[in-house]
């Protein structure tokens, strides 16, 4: 006898989840939420993009005028310790240059002091040296247009009461040293050096 061929279906076999998923009918609202769900999720990472984005840029920002300012302060406070430096400086010279002339006035060698100034004018940056006494009569100077001349036709008479060693500007960029001598008892007279502010 002849076997029949068996044409009753095989229902041991599970089908593939991708068979499964080709056989479902998803009605059309579901596919719909589901576009609506990605399109929502789309947008939500864009606009947390574009937020991440915008506070980059302002902390960036943020940083730069802080780096800005920073930098500015750091640029004042060493500007401030220079010229601080540098006026103390130029207190300590005119100081010990003031004790040379008051020790050679005191001897009255006013040859002494037309050395001293003779060398420091050698100094391209120094414009002028000059020594007037306490009634403001120039004795000594490196510019002989101002020897035996009155020191207040050219320059401030106040510089002649000055007590201590001072700095003060001068025309253009020149810079005023002005020291004066006291003797034991009473003031010899008084040292003005000219020269060119440091650059």
């Amino acid at each position: 006898m002849d076997s029949e061929p068996n044409t009753s279906p095989d229902y041991s076999r599970k089908p593939s989840p991708l068979a499964r998923l080709q056989q479902t009918k998803l009605p059309v609202w579901v596919s719909l939420l589901l576009l609506l769900a990605l399109g929502i999720v789309a947008a939500w990472a864009a606009f947390a993009i574009s937020g991440a984005e915008r506070r980059l840029t302002q902390e960036r920002q943020q940083f730069e005028q802080k780096l800005e300012a920073d930098t500015s302060a750091l640029r004042r406070e060493a500007q401030e310790t220079v010229a601080r430096q540098t006026q103390e400086m130029q207190l300590l010279f005119g100081t010990a240059l003031a004790w040379s002339v008051r020790s050679a006035m005191l001897r009255n060698n006013l040859d002494e002091i037309d050395q001293y100034f003779g060398e420091l004018v050698k100094n391209p940056r120094i414009a002028l040296v000059l020594l007037a006494d306490v009634d403001g009569k120039v004795l000594r100077t490196t510019d002989r247009k101002y020897l035996d001349g009155q020191f207040s036709t050219h320059f401030p008479e106040e510089f002649l009461k000055v007590e201590n060693v001072v700095v003060r500007s001068g025309e253009g960029e020149r810079i005023r040293l002005v020291l004066p001598i006291q003797g034991l008892t009473a003031r010899l007279g008084t040292v003005l050096l000219v020269y060119a502010a440091p650059s």
